[in-house]
């Protein structure tokens, strides 16, 4: 039961493990010194959280009044998903595994030396990412301020959907997935050495792919691709927008 917006009294003994998910009234919790696993999903009034030495995992999701999250020393899992006023995210030492999507306030992600997997949908503000050199997985979309990525070295998996400003992409050396859909800037991809799948829907202005081998491409809606003189006149400024408008349609 919450009293005054707290749960410190209640005893949870040596549990590692809390769940204390949608909890309005929840405005604080506890510094607890074994817990290992936190899930406070959708507690709308919590605004900060304390530094558990040995947590391992925090749920957050959906706090909405979250302001800033402490620089958990052993955390390795983290999801802060729809946390909408957070800024910045500490640079935890051991995390692996980041979820972030929604937080439209973020102006930037630290240098996480040992991460592996990270999302980020909707993460409006940012304008660049960091080069994680352990990354194998970086999913994102419609981040609209991104212009371009850095060449992770062990990414395998990267999604970058809806990412309007991305005029190129990396020639990823170890990356076997790409979903570029709807980057409507991109004007050729690179010749990844091991991708086995690429999805460029409706990348309008592409130009040229690879001639790939034995690898699944999805680029349904490329005009580009199909209609080369089509995307001289797209990007000629002095083609009114309306004619820009009934050259796509007709040829579509």
């Amino acid at each position: 039961m919450v009293i005054n917006g707290k749960i410190d009294h209640i005893d949870i003994g040596n549990a590692t493990h809390v769940i204390c998910v949608f909890c309005p009234q929840l405005r604080e919790l506890p510094n607890w010194p074994n817990v290992k696993i936190v899930d406070c999903y959708r507690c709308t009034l919590l605004t900060k959280l304390p530094k558990w030495q040995n947590v391992e995992k925090v749920n957050c999701s959906d706090c909405s009044q979250m302001i800033e999250l402490p620089n958990w020393p052993n955390v390795k899992i983290v999801d802060c998903s729809g946390c909408i006023l957070l800024t910045k995210l500490p640079n935890w030492p051991k995390v692996r595994c980041i979820f972030c999507d929604y937080c439209s306030e973020l102006i930037e992600l630290p240098n996480w030396r040992l991460v592996e997997r990270v999302n980020f949908d909707y993460c409006s503000q940012l304008v660049e990412l960091p080069n994680w050199p352990k990354v194998r997985g970086v999913f994102f979309g419609f981040c609209p301020r991104l212009t371009e990525l850095p060449n992770w070295p062990t990414v395998e998996n990267v999604s970058c959907h809806n990412c309007k400003a991305l005029r190129e992409l990396p020639n990823w050396p170890n990356v076997v997935c790409v979903d570029c859909n709807v980057c409507t800037e991109l004007i050729e991809l690179p010749n990844w050495k091991k991708v086995q799948t690429v999805y460029c829907f409706s990348c309008t202005l592409l130009e040229k792919i690879p001639k790939w081998d034995n690898v699944k491409v999805s680029k349904c809606g490329c005009m580009g691709l199909k209609y080369p003189a089509l995307i001289v006149l797209l990007e000629t400024q002095f083609l009114l927008d309306d004619l820009k408008k009934e050259c796509i349609l007709w040829h579509v």
